[in-house]
């Protein structure tokens, strides 16, 4: 269970960092909802942050399993472009054999230029029921993020032991099929898009809203949108595989949690 739980981590953190693009059928060039700075929808956020509250629950399907905090400032007003760094703090719930649950803690930095432009991002994960911690770093220009997982004092696997299981192609490689997708995707990780926001419409509390949606793609396959209200408040975010980031203060958002576009 651990291991598909780190595997499933990673390839998500690699997949954002390697696949940015904006899936051009979703909102075509005709479409009505109009293109807008990313910078501009940080900075509408900024100015509720003090006055809202940031936690969201985070549900599979309509499974509650935890909750995320998020938190963005820029690191410098008078800087031009100005960079924006992201804190992400949360618990969740996994699943485990019968009707176990393993409590998961991650903690996630990163920083945009001009919200755009990843230019550096750190995961850390704890799992105290098994004594375990991972990490995982990466910075603009890197092919491949560091990573290193520990059992109390002792290291497991870090980037030089994945490295060497993928060349050798032991029998545990099969635990990390993750590491070809990786690998295939840093090829194209220099022509990667910026994240992009656009005007949009979504069904909250029983009425239609109009919003803002940050969204980019995950290894070219599925995509990840962040939904904002007119004002900068984080509605909701949409993970891969059912995954989804709920605020709970909006009342009806669950219950039309389909209906967004």
């Amino acid at each position: 269970m651990l291991w598909r739980l780190l595997s499933a981590i990673i390839l998500l953190f690699w997949a954002v960092m390697t696949g940015l693009v904006i899936r051009d059928t979703y909102f075509p060039d005709h479409s009505r909802f109009a293109i807008v700075p990313p910078r501009f929808v940080f900075d509408l956020f900024l100015t509720q942050a003090a006055a809202t509250n940031n936690t969201l629950h985070f549900y599979h399907d309509r499974e509650k399993l935890g909750h995320t905090t998020f938190a963005i400032r820029k690191k410098s007003e008078t800087e031009d472009p100005p960079t924006y760094a992201l804190l992400a703090t949360g618990t969740v719930q996994l699943p485990d054999e019968g009707e176990k649950t393993t409590e998961v803690n991650f903690r996630i930095n990163g920083e945009l230029l001009d919200a755009e432009r990843w230019q550096n991002m750190d995961l850390e994960i704890k799992v105290a029921a098994t004594k375990t911690e991972a990490s995982i770093a990466w910075k603009v220009g890197d092919k491949l993020p560091e990573i290193e997982v520990k059992q109390g004092n002792q290291v497991i696997m870090n980037s030089a032991m994945l490295k060497t299981m993928m060349a050798l192609k032991t029998p545990a490689t099969g635990q990390f099929g993750w590491m070809s997708q990786i690998q295939a995707g840093a090829a194209d990780s220099n022509t990667a898009s910026p994240l992009v926001a656009r005007e949009g419409i979504m069904d909250l509390a029983g009425k239609q809203r109009r919003c803002y949606i940050i969204s980019l793609k995950v290894l070219k396959l599925e995509e990840v949108r962040a939904y904002f209200t007119e004002v900068g408040e984080l509605a909701r975010i949409e993970l891969p595989q059912g995954y989804r980031l709920i605020e709970p203060m909006m009342h009806g958002l669950e219950a039309n949690m389909n209906t967004m576009q």
